[in-house]
């Protein structure tokens, strides 16, 4: 019942956008309108998580998450079909949300004090490992999968139907809802994380939600631009937030727009009239990294002009100095 509501809204926004400038390509069809959507999700989604992961410098665990929930897709994909990838991801999210975790957490505390925040980066290397390498044994469970073991990886985006769009859709509202309880303290924790601790913050729920948020993201993007593109939506957005804003809130509204513009500008790129095919992910992925590439340049060419200005602004001499001489 509930996908042929969201059926319904998608099909009722389609029809809106129709007409629209800039939007008249992708909603000319549903298979283009789906996958924007769920880009669209997936870019405020993900922009927030960045956020997270890039004041609490998760980003290895963001990459360990994204190859080690390879294999959930791969058994959902062999034993269940196409549609259960999002369900295998499921089941193995929690197990590696959980492994991840606990990692952070099994030294003492006075070992932890002493190695930081982030835990054994050798333990967090096992589990991307690990992981992966099942993934990589399931691939071959059931004869050769060399052919579709690069679908699972780079995903399938213009192959979305509508129950997978509900299951990403969800898993997307659920990474919103759960750093919407708990932001403040996300915060707080990633400037003072002795100082959250000194106020009673449950520093234990405050990691587990950001895991989670971290997988939840994955397993949304896993059908739509892979497991191994989804990293972009996990880091850029975040990172090019901290380049161009000045406060918390700037960088969330900075990357939740460059994963919405990112997707938008992946889909338009997608349909560019070419000599060959052009991958609908890869442009994906390829446009939010070169949102970063300009903000970068953005960045650096106010540096320039501010350091003009402030040579040709003329050196007032104070009194005293006037005195002296």
């Amino acid at each position: 019942m509930e996908i042929q509501v969201l059926t319904e809204l998608v099909e009722h926004l389609r029809i809106l956008l129709s007409g629209v400038f800039g939007f008249q390509t992708l909603s000319s069809e549903i298979f283009l309108f789906r996958p924007f959507v769920l880009l669209v999700v997936l870019g405020v989604a993900g922009g927030l998580v960045s956020v997270i992961v890039n004041l609490h410098q998760l980003e290895f665990n963001a990459e360990t998450t994204v190859h080690a929930i390879f294999p959930g897709i791969v058994a959902g994909a062999v034993f269940w079909g196409i549609e259960a990838i999002n369900a295998g991801a499921v089941v193995v999210g929690v197990c590696v949300t959980a492994a991840l975790t606990w990692n952070s957490w099994r030294k003492t505390a006075a070992s932890a004090r002493a190695a930081g925040h982030a835990g054994s980066e050798a333990g967090t290397a096992v589990i991307l490992t690990s992981f992966f390498s099942v993934g990589v044994v399931l691939s071959l469970k059931k004869g050769d999968m060399s052919g579709q073991l690069e679908a699972l990886m780079f995903g399938r985006l213009l192959e979305v139907t509508d129950s997978r769009m509900a299951q990403s859709v969800l898993a997307c509202i659920v990474a919103v809802v759960l750093l919407a309880l708990t932001w403040r303290r996300q915060v707080f924790v990633a400037f003072d994380r002795d100082g959250a601790k000194a106020a009673g913050v449950n520093m234990l729920l405050i990691d587990l939600v950001a895991n989670v948020a971290i997988t939840a993201v994955v397993i949304a993007g896993s059908s739509a631009v892979g497991t191994l593109l989804v990293i972009g939506y996990l880091i850029v957005p975040g990172a090019t937030g901290k380049i161009l804003a000045r406060s918390v809130r700037g960088m969330c509204l900075i990357a939740v727009g460059m994963g919405v513009v990112g997707g938008y500008i992946g889909m338009v790129l997608m349909n560019v009239q070419s000599s060959h095919p052009i991958s609908p992910q890869g442009a994906v992925a390829l446009s939010v990294v070169g949102i970063f590439f300009v903000a970068l340049i953005i960045k650096r060419l106010c540096a320039r002009i501010q350091e003009a200005v402030a040579k040709k602004r003329p050196q007032i001499s104070s009194p005293v100095s006037e005195k002296v001489a």
